[in-house]
């Protein structure tokens, strides 16, 4: 017949759980303290041109280095002679999470390795 009350092994899983349990806890008050309510961080570089038939696409990587998660990032890519901009396009990346990645294409009817291709995030909004 079993003794009443609690064995050994159930107060070895009661603070094991408790333990894990403040972890957690832990580890979302510091990301909530962190800095995530400041800006976003865009960085945007471009990869790869490639010829089409009617244009250029130019591939490109958008990383957020910023602990904030961003939506609707608008990348622009402008192709410059001088002062003067000879063409534009832009895309609509539709999120990239805190610390993150994404990556998007262009497209030009002008080859950008004529000129000189500016691309960069021109806008978010919070998701």
């Amino acid at each position: 017949m079993r003794k009443p009350g609690t064995s050994v092994t159930e107060w070895i899983v009661a603070g094991v759980s408790c333990i894990a349990l403040l972890a957690v806890l832990g580890y979302l008050i510091l990301d909530g303290l962190s800095g995530n309510n400041g800006a976003a961080d865009i960085i945007v570089r471009p990869a790869e041109v490639t010829a089409m038939n009617d244009g250029y696409v130019v591939e490109f990587a958008a990383h957020n280095r910023a602990g904030k998660s961003v939506a609707s990032v608008e990348i622009k890519g402008e192709l410059h002679d001088g002062q003067e901009m000879v063409e534009e396009s832009s895309v609509t990346i539709d999120y990239i999470p805190q610390k993150s990645g994404r990556k998007g294409a262009l497209i030009f009817r002008n080859d950008p390795e004529d000129y000189d291709l500016r691309i960069f995030a021109s806008g978010y909004s919070e998701p």
